[in-house]
């Protein structure tokens, strides 16, 4: 199903409904039919129907997901100014029946599973548990798939008439969201058509109307006034976004019902999965492999540049839009994996102003929203201020160390070091001028705080508290930033540890590991977010012994 061949899956499934009916077979005869009076040992048996049964109803679930599959259409002749999206309409509404069919045939495989999951012998309880783990994952995709499907029926309904306003997000110039904002288009849903209504450079938008106080911060750095290229000041995407599209209507652009924030990580994705891109006026074709340099080259280093400078982007946007909106099957698992990988690692973001369709991706990696804090949490949130191209040869690598004391207070160091790998350039690269900005917990104390550290108290975008320091790394260079501080007993009550890190969009090659409980664990570059569980109970009373050890040793030095 995943590689988009559903005669191969269905192939695959017949496979498994025959091993499964044989499983069932031999349960049924002897000497297992025997077994089934005898306490204990029937147990066996018993467990095996059950299991037999689960797997029948999750074969079934799949068989209908595969059908499912099958009814969407792929590509369509409509010229790329209308492309009709009725029959993705038609599709999403008929396949959301077939989703809630498929749901409860694993809720049903689910209540089968309980019964064996928990028997005594682990060679029945064991294979029940791993499928039981199994069976929820596809559940939590099932709805995913309702939440997706229904969002798809809103905007391809033919009396729907609404405007997503896109933003480019430029990571070689990081920005809180994931880069600066150097480009929008706006895609325009409309009767069951959809068109690339316009893709253009943030600095052919006027100067705003009713002028936005923008953040102390940033202020000074701003070229002339605050403007829709630099509104992703705040992590959490939901206010950003809807900063975004009061700036775009107060910049002449009209109204938007959401806004949608691209990184060219996600946009290189995609073109990898749709192979190269021929962009009219340019005699090299578009990859994947180097993509962030080719835009480098094309908009800001090539003698004469384009008029106006950013064309070469413009016309890959037109080339990209309608080689997506024209897919042909076989491309369709390759584009599928680039979004999936996109969303997960926060290059792809979307909100929506009507409140029904963004409860549809609440919870979901799609919204950006930063999460609800669970025991601790780190962010490092990091806006090149000086306009450089800088971040394209920084590196950063944070390392997070959390013990545990008697009281129950718990000491974290954060050290982070960053480093200019890039030459010189007056214009790309004269140096790192950075504001990074640290989330925490609420309720985090500084004892005391690092040179050119401050607090910056409650964050505006969620219930964390804020601590920054300047960053400035000439090329060749690296800066060094150390955060000691203490978080309370809230964070781990009863010496049970969660941490949540949130890896900055825009960020991939940001080294982050966490050393707590005797673990040390190293996030990857492809995921959003690193989850760390630890018991630090045991780890206290070391930490106690050895601090007492220390002042005994001490006193006995000094008499």
């Amino acid at each position: 199903m995943v590689a988009g061949d559903g005669s191969a899956a269905r192939e695959a499934l017949s496979r498994a409904i025959a091993r499964v009916e044989a499983a069932r077979a031999r349960g049924q005869a002897l000497p297992m039919s025997a077994l089934r009076p005898i306490p204990l040992l029937g147990s066996a048996a018993a467990a095996l129907g059950d299991i037999t049964d689960a797997g029948r109803e999750v074969v079934a679930a799949a068989r209908i997901l595969v059908t499912v599959q099958e009814s969407f259409p792929i590509s369509t002749t409509a010229a790329l100014d209308g492309r009709d999206l009725s029959g993705f309409h038609t599709a999403s509404v008929r396949s959301r029946s077939g989703v809630e069919s498929a749901r409860r045939h694993l809720t049903a495989a689910r209540a089968d599973l309980i019964g064996p999951a928990g028997a005594l012998l682990p060679p029945l309880s064991g294979p029940a548990k791993r499928m039981l783990a199994e069976i929820a994952a596809a559940e939590r995709d099932l709805d995913g798939t309702r939440r997706g499907l229904s969002v798809l029926s809103h905007l391809t309904d033919s009396r729907s008439d609404l405007r997503l306003l896109i933003l480019s997000q430029d990571s070689l110039e990081l920005r809180a969201t994931g880069g600066y904002i150097g480009s929008f288009g706006v895609l325009h849903f409309s009767s069951s058509t959809v068109r690339l209504e316009r893709y253009e450079a943030t600095e052919v938008l006027p100067e705003p109307v009713d002028k936005l106080t923008p953040p102390l911060e940033l202020e000074p750095w701003l070229p002339r006034w605050w403007g829709l290229s630099n509104v992703n000041w705040w992590p959490d995407f939901p206010i950003t976004a809807r900063v975004a599209r009061d700036m775009f209507a107060r910049q002449g652009g009209g109204e938007v019902a959401g806004v949608v924030a691209v990184t060219e990580h996600a946009v290189a994705r995609l073109i990898g999965a749709l192979g190269p891109l021929q962009v009219p006026g340019y005699a090299e074709p578009v990859v994947e492999r180097g993509f962030e340099r080719r835009v480098l080259y094309e908009v800001e280093l090539k003698r004469p540049l384009d008029q106006p400078r950013k064309k070469f982007l413009a016309e890959l946007s037109k080339v990209l839009f309608e080689r997506l909106l024209d897919l042909p099957a076989g491309r369709l698992p390759a584009v599928s994996r680039a979004v999936d990988h996109s969303v997960g690692a926060g290059d792809i973001q979307v909100w929506f102003a009507d409140p029904e369709l963004q409860e549809l991706i609440e919870g979901t990696a799609w919204s950006g929203k930063l999460p609800a804090p669970r025991g601790d949490f780190l962010m490092l949130v990091d806006t090149n201020l000086s306009g450089s191209k800088a971040n394209l040869d920084l590196v950063k690598e944070a390392r997070y160390q959390v013990r545990r004391r008697e009281d129950g207070w718990l000491r974290a160091r954060l050290d982070l070091t960053v480093r200019n790998e890039g030459d010189y350039h007056p214009d790309l690269n004269p140096y790192y001028n950075g504001f990074l900005r640290v989330y925490l917990p609420s309720g985090a104390r500084f004892e005391p705080l690092g040179p050119g550290q401050r607090i910056d108290g409650p964050a505006p975008d969620g219930p964390y508290q804020v601590v920054s320091q300047p960053l400035e790394v000439d090329p060749h260079g690296e800066q060094r930033a150390v955060f000691d501080y203490w978080l309370p007993p809230s964070v781990a009550p009863s010496g049970r540890y969660h941490l949540t890190w949130i890896r900055q969009a825009g960020t991939p090659g940001d080294v982050l590991t966490v050393v707590v409980g005797g673990r040390t664990v190293r996030a990857s570059g492809r995921d959003r977010s690193l989850t760390v569980d630890a018991d630090l109970r045991g780890n206290a009373m070391v930490e106690f012994l050895r601090d007492r050890w220390l002042v005994q040793k001490v006193a006995d030095l000094f008499g």
